[in-house]
């Protein structure tokens, strides 16, 4: 896997919820919901979602460290970090997979679909 290939700016396509068997793909400026990650190269990322009707984006900014295929994010400050697996990375396809117990104690895997934008 080509981790300079993550360096860059992916916008989320959609979401599949593998708990409640869900699929999001109400994403983009035609639903009026643009969500990017956008990763450099000195280890730092920038979540940011866009409130198209409303004009309103909210950023959060974040520390990434990747080891084998895991990503981490940690935002500067907290204890709290979370993980995902890259299961897919090509020049303009990435696919991130977040392992967790659900409500009902058993294990689950949610998928997030990014196509580069930058």
């Amino acid at each position: 896997m080509d981790l300079a290939r993550l360096v860059g700016t992916w916008e989320t396509t959609k979401e599949y919820d593998q708990e409640y068997d869900e699929w999001d793909s109400e994403f983009g400026a035609e639903f009026g919901y643009i969500s990017t990650k956008e990763f450099r190269a000195d280890g730092t990322c920038t979540f940011r979602k866009e409130l198209v009707e409303d004009q309103r984006t909210y950023e959060t900014n974040l520390i990434y460290t990747v080891e084998s295929n895991i990503v981490t994010f940690k935002e500067e400050g907290y204890d709290y970090s979370e993980s995902a697996r890259i299961e897919k990375l090509t020049a303009s396809e990435l696919v991130l997979a977040y392992d967790y117990e659900g409500d009902d104690g058993r294990s689950y895997t949610d998928k997030e679909y990014l196509k580069r934008v930058n």
